[in-house]
């Protein structure tokens, strides 16, 4: 059995075999070996990790955010609309794609940012974009590549309605900025969807942004998105988040747990955001598509790591307010930034810069950080904490991470199933038989979803994520855990900490090998749930193989090592 690897260089072995079925010198094969190739190719790549969402939900931010560093354009419409790409890479870099289909060409680092619609050649190259790739030495890119997709339209337009409110933007004025911005590109809001729904089609995982809530358009748009992806986007590859959490303060309207008004000096938006993220993830149309929804202050996360040191001399000035006067101040965020108020150390305009920086829950949270005595490198780490950009910056390392392969495997899986039915659709509209390469690759799929480790982990995960399953929480942990979901090895495998000695992984392995038998015995279990066990039991059964091995490499055949012997632990029968 093929041993577990780390998450670039397991199951490619799948795209081998399928490989080994299709001929090259079959003509009618040609393409789908190609498919078949960038899919084993793709197993050895990064991710590519899509950020999506309707226009003005805060995706740049959330990618500036995540990546610590201002390197995608917030402040530009004409950009807003194109495809950004972000990779890894050992010196800044940017590189740009055209629609006519000449070379790309590379770019100082920030060129199109300085370019300006009054400059016609610069406008001249805008309209000429089709995608922008950026390169920087960032941590997380060695990962993932993040794509920054323009925005997706709602479920209910028509091919008919071109207009920015199918985008999702509502407020007029950005309406108005955002057509100016389509008409001076040459562009129209069909393509800025079809850009955005193509790039989710290229990508492995999916980053989803609302901005405040699941407002109607957000609805729409997850109703649009689900329709579109929900038969190959599930809980394992996506999940949602709320860019704007921070907006939540001032808490206009909220009562506190006495009854009486919102105290602004305790009140955390980000505790409501999360109360709001969790409704979210309650309704059937966010959970069949997410895994979770998370609430973030992007624009906090951005300030925290990328605002200047010489804007915290003001906030240090606005400190020595007394904290309950700052707050009363500010439960007119409109108020405090252009009234003049002999109270207030800092002018109006430099308060309103500051607030257009970090949101006023930013600006009362750094006041409040630098008044108890911390530097400003503790304030940036708080800032940064209380964002929420951490959290999700673990979660994706964490789930998208571990969940690679499968994810990875699970995509090209899903090209090569759509190139095979691209093949028997074209022979039936020639009625002519369906090519034997059809056959041959379609039957390999389904038999190795029962065979083989991979798939069959891929089809647990989608009955698991689909809900049904007669399993207790205990079950569907070790589910979660055996399937990859802490991580590739075999410690987190078990639910066990790395170090754990080997003794006490093959005990856990095969007392979890010994229950799962078990329950595939139940004669009362019903279908899916007998197939996901049964899934789970070669699983484990794996897992105990590889530590057995392992032992005996590391201890010979004595079957004594630290933790204590072993070889006496009973393993439900089955030998291992």
């Amino acid at each position: 059995m093929p041993p577990f690897l780390g998450p670039t260089g397991i199951h490619g072995h799948v795209f081998d075999r399928i490989a080994r079925a299709v001929d090259p010198a079959d003509p009618a094969a040609a393409d789908l070996l190609a498919v078949v190739g960038a899919a084993r190719a793709r197993m050895s790549t990064p991710m590519r990790v899509a950020v999506a969402g309707q226009i003005k939900r805060g995706k740049t931010t959330l990618v500036n955010a995540l990546l610590g560093e201002e390197v995608a354009d917030t402040g530009r419409l004409e950009l807003t609309f194109n495809v950004c790409e972000f990779h890894h890479a050992e010196r800044p870099r940017l590189l740009v794609h055209f629609k006519d289909g000449r070379p790309a060409r590379e770019l100082p680092p920030g060129a199109l940012s300085r370019l300006t619609v009054r400059d016609p050649a610069g406008m001249r190259l805008l309209r000429a974009v089709r995608k922008v790739e950026v390169g920087r030495p960032s941590p997380l890119l060695r990962h993932f590549r993040l794509v920054d997709t323009p925005g997706l339209g709602s479920a209910h337009g028509t091919d008919a309605e071109n207009t920015l409110a199918f985008l999702g933007i509502d407020d007029p004025g950005q309406r108005a900025d955002a057509a100016g911005a389509l008409r001076r590109l040459g562009r129209d809001v069909r393509s800025v969807h079809a850009e955005s729904a193509a790039e989710m089609g290229r990508a492995d995982a999916v980053v989803f942004a609302f901005s405040r809530g699941l407002g109607r358009a957000d609805q729409q748009a997850v109703d649009s998105f689900a329709g579109a992806y929900g038969a190959v986007v599930s809980p394992l590859k996506a999940f949602g988040v709320l860019t704007r959490a921070d907006q939540y303060w001032p808490p206009a309207g909220e009562v506190g747990p006495d009854g009486l008004p919102a105290d602004p000096m305790a009140y955390d938006p980000m505790a409501t955001a999360r109360r709001i993220a969790d409704s979210c993830g309650e309704r059937p149309a966010v959970r069949r598509v997410f895994r979770t929804v998370l609430p973030v202050a992007g624009l906090l996360g951005v300030a925290a790591q990328c605002m200047p040191s010489a804007a915290f001399e003001p906030l240090a000035d606005l400190a020595k307010t007394p904290p309950h006067r700052l707050a009363e101040l500010m439960e007119d965020v409109n108020l405090f930034c252009v009234r003049d108020d002999p109270q207030l150390p800092v002018p109006a305009g430099t308060r309103a810069a500051l607030v257009d920086r970090m949101g006023a829950w930013g600006v009362f949270l750094a006041c409040g950080a630098l008044r108890d005595g911390l530097d400003e490198d503790a304030t940036r780490r708080l800032l940064l904490e209380r964002s929420g950009v951490v959290a999700l910056r673990e979660q994706i390392l964490r789930h998208f991470g571990n969940r690679a392969a499968l994810i990875k495997l699970d995509h090209g899986q899903r090209e090569i199933a759509e190139e095979v039915a691209r093949l028997r659709t074209t022979a039936q509209l020639a009625d002519r038989p369906p090519p034997a390469v059809a056959g041959r690759v379609a039957a390999l799929l389904e038999d190795m979803r029962v065979t083989d480790p991979g798939p069959g982990e891929l089809a647990a995960l989608a009955a698991y994520y689909r809900g049904g399953l007669n399993l207790t929480a205990e079950e569907e942990s070790q589910l979660l855990a055996v399937t990859g979901e802490s991580g590739p090895g075999c410690a987190a495998r078990l639910g066990l900490p790395a170090g754990t000695p080997v003794a006490t992984l093959l005990r856990t392995a095969r007392r979890h090998v010994a229950h799962w038998a078990a329950r595939c015995c139940d004669p009362l279990l019903d279908r899916p749930t007998l197939a996901v066990a049964r899934v789970v039991l070669r699983s484990y059964e794996r897992v105990a193989d590889l530590v057995g091995r392992a032992q005996t490499l590391l201890y010979g055949d004595c079957h004594e090592g630290p933790g204590g012997a072993v070889g006496d632990e009973t393993d439900g029968g089955n030998g291992r």
